[in-house]
């Protein structure tokens, strides 16, 4: 064993973790200076600092002091290691299954690990609800403040949102951006990360000011110090607020830069979904331009299919339909719009079910079958009515009463923008003036 080794293997560990050396400083144990020398190589860590350091590493003293590791916990780390190669290859369900065998019987420094995958598989398999209480668990596991903590509230707050509850989400965010403010921490990726998962909050529930004011704050600190992830997730969330405001070609030019830098990550999944966003974009622009929109959504649709949840996938056929009724191929917008709805689980959130169903409708309408769409137009008010108030019902609601005007029903058109009018918090007089 040298010094040196013992250090580098500390050094590597803690920074797989995304761990700072403040991080694991312990009062009356290990200071900052303490662990920069053993990581370094000039100091020996005591017994007492090793098997600390182990902990919180999630290993054990004899493989930072050796390397060597037990042979079951090898073993443990290739199952591990395959299972979160199978979640990145859209096989959610095996992956599951291994997870949840090695945080029943694994050794217990990777149950953190195998919890966090078992979450990830189960937001991927729709099952958002039971993925939230994993993720909750291990938000609460972790300190206040570190890099671990942020990103566990990060996924804490997508889950609430894609739930509807943003009222929770909304008060979960500010106080974590708090705590962070309270405790002076400097500003990071992962803290980046959570100020922009709070301003997708804040779209979604249709309070676009604050969105796009908390937004700016976080360009000019990404553009300064975040990596290409947390400045595209900055630029995309801003595209999405001035595409909500009606500002098209702001929304266009932040797409434009959050696609340049999302192609500098490895993150292939969000980097499908925002090209979903981008073919939404060029099918709502002024002029719109559903070719263009199509080719986009064609390469999002190939590699959300191999990445993505169900409700993702579903949302890019939904604007598949669209494009290709723009396009006058109604055989072609008829087969996304039935595999959007045939998609989603029994666990969809009702906002994903009706944009499904809207399609539908939309398709059947354009092909002249008026009781297919009633029918199918029905169906998402039906579903509509049960979902959380915010800017995406407000938007459906919206849709749907386009759709009714259009095939000539003006009774349901106005019940569709009323609906539309509650959910963006109008509220009609209890007494309204009548003419004498």
């Amino acid at each position: 064993m040298t010094d040196e080794a013992v250090g580098k293997r500390i050094r590597e560990l803690r920074q797989e973790q995304g761990l700072s050396q403040a991080e694991l400083v312990k009062p009356g144990l290990l200071s900052a200076g303490y662990l920069s020398l053993i990581e370094s190589g000039r100091r020996r860590p005591s017994p007492d600092v090793l098997r600390y350091l182990a902990e919180r590493l999630g290993t054990t003293p004899g493989h930072l002091a050796t390397g060597r590791q037990p042979d079951l916990w090898q073993e443990t780390e290739r199952r591990l290691s395959f299972a979160e190669l199978a979640l990145e290859h859209a096989t959610a369900e095996a992956a599951l299954s291994e997870f949840e065998e090695i945080s029943r019987s694994g050794p217990p420094p990777y149950h953190p690990r195998a919890e966090l995958g078992r979450a990830r598989a189960l937001e991927l398999l729709g099952r958002t609800e039971q993925a939230f209480a994993v993720y909750e668990a291990l938000w609460k596991a972790a300190e206040p403040g570190t890099a671990l903590w942020a990103e566990r509230a990060t996924d804490l707050l997508r889950c609430s949102r894609d739930l509807g509850d943003y009222g929770y989400a909304a008060d979960l965010g500010e106080r974590a951006m708090a705590t962070f403010e309270d405790l002076g921490v400097e500003w990071s990726d992962s803290s980046v990360r959570l100020g922009v998962t709070l301003a997708g909050v804040y779209i979604h529930r249709g309070d676009l000011v604050r969105a796009a004011r908390l937004l700016r704050r976080l360009i000019e600190i990404s553009d300064s110090t975040g990596s290409p992830l947390a400045r595209g997730s900055a630029y995309w969330n801003a595209a999405v607020t001035a595409h909500y405001q009606g500002r098209g070609a702001d929304a266009k030019a932040f797409a434009d830069r959050a696609l340049a830098l999302f192609g500098e990550t490895d993150h292939q999944r969000n980097l499908a979904v925002l090209r979903t966003f981008y073919g939404e974009l060029l099918l709502d622009g002024e002029p719109a331009d559903p070719g263009q929109a199509r080719e986009f959504l064609l390469d999002a649709h190939e590699r959300l299919t191999q990445l993505a949840s169900p409700a993702e996938i579903s949302e890019c056929e939904t604007y598949l339909a669209r494009a290709a009724v723009r396009l006058g191929d109604l055989d072609e917008a008829l087969r996304w719009a039935q595999a959007a709805r045939s998609r989603l689980t029994a666990d969809a959130a009702p906002t994903a079910e009706a944009e499904a169903a809207i399609a539908l409708g939309m398709v059947h309408l354009a092909a002249d079958d008026a009781r297919q769409a009633a029918a199918a137009l029905a169906e998402g008010e039906r579903v509509l009515e049960r979902a959380t108030p915010g800017r995406a019902v407000v938007s459906l609601w919206n849709r749907l009463a386009d759709l009714h005007e259009e095939r000539g029903d003006t009774t349901a058109a106005l019940r569709a923008y009323r609906q539309a009018m509650t959910a963006a918090g109008y509220r009609r007089p209890s007494h309204p003036l009548t003419r004498v």
